[in-house]
């Protein structure tokens, strides 16, 4: 059996997915329905979290979701997961989600999820996770934001 590294850097805990929207994905004015947005945030965010942690994770919540702008029929969906912190066994995702125009190559920021995932055993039980190393002033910025968020939703 591979054992866990006891730490990995931050640019390795990371996942993206992309789609472009089919006229089956859309609500009744057209655009992406929130619920096919909500599915490709916990995809993208699962692959962050099963990377860092070197096997089965499951969401454990979603904390927030900022709907900044529609995304209209056959645009190019990006969902990109960091993981920027972690605890015992939960590891603290962030996922931004970008819009792309393919005919123009325009892109817009469309929306940011905060999601929390856990690492589990064979038997389901929480599982401890390597230590997150931030690497650059970025990395470093994002750790300490998710760990401030961490210790205010402690607080509340």
């Amino acid at each position: 059996m591979n054992s866990l590294p006891d730490s990995r850097p931050m640019s390795y805990s990371r996942g993206e997915i992309s789609a472009i929207v089919m006229p089956h994905m859309q609500n009744i004015l057209g655009d992406l329905f929130g619920g096919n947005l909500m599915a490709m945030v916990d995809q993208a965010a699962a692959i962050a979290a099963i990377r860092h942690c070197g096997g089965p994770a499951v969401t454990a919540s979603i904390h927030q979701v900022d709907f900044r702008e529609r995304i209209p029929l056959g645009s190019v969906v990006t969902c990109r997961a960091t993981v920027d912190f972690v605890g015992n066994s939960s590891m603290d995702i962030t996922v931004e989600v970008t819009a792309e125009k393919p005919s123009t190559g325009e892109l817009k920021h469309t929306h940011t999820a905060r999601v929390v995932f856990v690492s589990i055993d064979a038997a389901g039980k929480p599982r401890r996770v390597p230590r997150l190393v931030p690497g650059t002033d970025e990395e470093r910025e994002r750790y300490a934001r998710a760990e401030r968020d961490r210790q205010q939703a402690g607080a509340r």
